[in-house]
């Protein structure tokens, strides 16, 4: 009896599809002139080189994922703006210490490769790069039918910095009397999104789904110009975990105090709260609840950081105490 010939096509994964993937991305990145890249996507590996202006360099690398906010998006039939948010996810967590982005990478894991969603996907990620000033070096589509179940997939980036060595901030410089300043989100940003989803549940209105997928603001030009005017004593990315998690992380030397009155928590996240009947204290400890990124500073150059950028609000100060964090 002649046994049936087995192919990889047959088992789920299509080479010839992915390989037509290879050849959008490079289409899609063809007209954009790379900053520190050297070679061109589809190799084995990406190089970058070091920018002219850095003396004494020191790398810093990231890794996030857009986590459970793709299923708002799967929900919506629209990834266009989650790409924007894998790279925000890392960039933004990369300058917390200072570093240039000046690199990026991607993986995207799916059932069954869909040209079309991927490219959705992958003009996100060039929107974001272009807002981070950083290129986009590479990557990895995986098709793993059988592990990854009907529209579910994975979105995950890896995100490569620059500094100078003694430029590092690590929060060392902080002292009692420095004022905390925030700069606004742009909503939920990617975090929360398995209680989001909890409480939303598919039933609410594609309006409302369009607000969830606000992309998260990248704040790497704003605070890189910042840091070329004056000196930043610690930074904090307000993630999962909220202001207790993120800010405890900065010095544990000294209390971080905010005061929630500070700025008006945007309407989106009053939504939500309603919607699932969550506590204060919940929100605080889940959503950056309108605070997406945390700078400390002295009196004087937090004077000076308010003049360079309007948007910046005073919502807090250091103190010398027991505990590393408390509302006011």
């Amino acid at each position: 009896m002649t046994k049936n010939k087995n192919n990889y096509k047959d088992s789920g994964v299509n080479i010839e599809e992915g390989q037509k993937f290879i050849d959008d991305i490079k289409d899609l990145t063809s007209n954009i002139s790379p900053k520190y890249s050297l070679g061109h996507i589809g190799g084995f590996s990406g190089y970058v080189e070091i920018p002219n202006d850095i003396s004494n360099p020191v790398y810093a690398l990231a890794c996030d994922g857009v986590g459970t906010k793709m299923r708002i998006a799967i929900q919506s039939d629209d990834l266009s703006t989650i790409g924007i948010d894998l790279v925000a996810m890392c960039v933004n967590d990369l300058i917390v210490s200072g570093a240039k982005p000046i690199a990026f990478l991607d993986y995207y894991g799916c059932d069954k490769l869909d040209r079309e969603k991927g490219q959705q996907i992958l003009k996100g990620i060039l929107e974001g790069c272009a807002q981070a000033d950083c290129d986009l070096v590479g990557g990895e589509t995986a098709e793993m039918p059988d592990h990854y179940k009907s529209d579910n997939f994975d979105l995950v980036g890896f995100s490569m910095g620059i500094n100078e060595r003694d430029k590092i901030i690590d929060g060392s410089k902080i002292e009692e009397g420095n004022l905390i300043l925030g700069l606004p989100s742009s909503g939920f940003h990617s975090n929360g999104y398995s209680l989001i989803n909890k409480i939303q549940s598919g039933a609410t209105s594609a309006e409302f789904l369009k607000k969830l997928l606000t992309p998260t603001r990248i704040y790497v030009k704003e605070v890189l110009a910042l840091l070329g005017e004056i000196e930043i004593n610690g930074m904090a990315h307000i993630t999962g975990g909220g202001f207790e998690e993120n800010l405890s992380r900065i010095n544990a030397n000294f209390t971080m105090n905010i005061d929630k009155t500070k700025w008006n928590m945007p309407e989106i996240f009053n939504e939500i709260q309603s919607m699932g009947n969550i506590h204060d204290d919940e929100m605080f400890k889940v959503f950056n609840c309108g605070i997406g990124f945390v700078l400390i500073l002295s009196k004087e150059n937090a004077r000076k950081a308010k003049e360079i950028n309007g948007s910046l609000i005073e919502i807090g100060f250091v103190t010398k105490e027991s505990c590393k964090f408390k509302f006011v």
